[in-house]
């Protein structure tokens, strides 16, 4: 059998696209996108269920400073370092029966605003109290109430779902583009911020409900849990009240909720607060 003594030659253009190389970019760029929009569409679409899933490490990463809201500790008055640190620790006393889970670690902050009596639950475990709120709370029962409430909304990961359609699309942004995920602190610092506003009224009501359980375990009783709310209601009009904590229930009913609540529960004295946590000494 007799073999070629070379091998054919191969017609011109056979492996050459006819359509302009630009034109094939652009399809390939555009499926791309399609791709990613999709994904970003289900994201949001889905994000209130898939919040909860984020390990709370990645929160904890985000927002791993909060120095805008916080002096520095060099000059901070001493009585101000020492109400944050009892702050600190009624709040573990009360985590350590809140059922949290393993990986949750909360850290408690106080702000000097003397006329804002509030706290707020915000990613990664911080939650921050105000001295105005000390300057309205009568027992230790009262403050652990309103500690407990936000306590609550971190086990729930609440702040997580309030914010989580942004959140999971910059996570998944940051995984597409290779960016590191420190790169996106500022940004989700700043929504976590404010989801001090962005609790939706079914998410309060758990939150209380959570909050009376916690002070029945950590107490034995409620005594006092609806003490703040009801000084609060007294000194200033619903309307004025439902201004500052937009998403908040009625607080009348949730006076009335707590209440409910706490008739069922066995009359006791109420605890003296820390003398580091009175108003007086700040």
């Amino acid at each position: 059998m007799a073999f070629a003594k070379q091998n054919p030659k191969i017609p011109e253009g056979i492996n050459a696209s006819s359509e302009n190389p630009l034109k094939e970019f652009s399809i390939l760029l555009g499926g791309v996108l399609l791709v990613i929009t999709a994904v970003v569409a289900l994201l949001l679409l889905f994000s209130h269920q898939l919040a909860p899933l984020i390990p709370f490490r990645y929160e904890q990463q985000l927002v791993s400073k909060f120095g805008q809201l916080r002096s520095n500790t060099e000059n901070r008055e001493q009585n101000m370092l020492s109400a944050e640190a009892a702050l600190q620790e009624l709040g573990n006393q009360l985590a350590n029966k809140s059922q949290l889970a393993p990986d949750i670690k909360l850290h408690f902050h106080l702000i000097d605003e003397a006329d804002v009596p509030n706290a707020f639950a915000t990613l990664g475990g911080h939650i921050f109290v105000t001295t105005g709120l000390l300057r309205e709370v009568s027992s230790e029962n009262a403050l652990a109430m309103v500690l407990a409430h936000e306590i609550a909304h971190i086990k729930f990961r609440h702040p997580a779902q309030s914010i989580s359609g942004g959140l999971l699309v910059q996570l998944f942004l940051s995984v597409v583009t290779g960016q590191n995920a420190v790169v996106l602190q500022g940004t989700v610092q700043q929504a976590g911020i404010m989801t001090v506003l962005g609790f939706s009224r079914k998410m309060e009501s758990a939150a209380d409900r959570a909050a009376l359980d916690t002070l029945e375990q950590h107490y034995g009783h409620l005594a006092g849990s609806e003490a703040f709310f009801e000084k609060i209601l007294a000194q200033h009009r619903q309307a004025s009240w439902q201004a500052i904590f937009a998403s908040h229930p009625d607080m009348q009913q949730r006076i009335e909720q707590i209440k409910n609540r706490t008739q069922k529960s066995k009359t006791a004295a109420t605890k003296a607060l820390d003398p580091r946590l009175s108003y007086e000494n700040l």
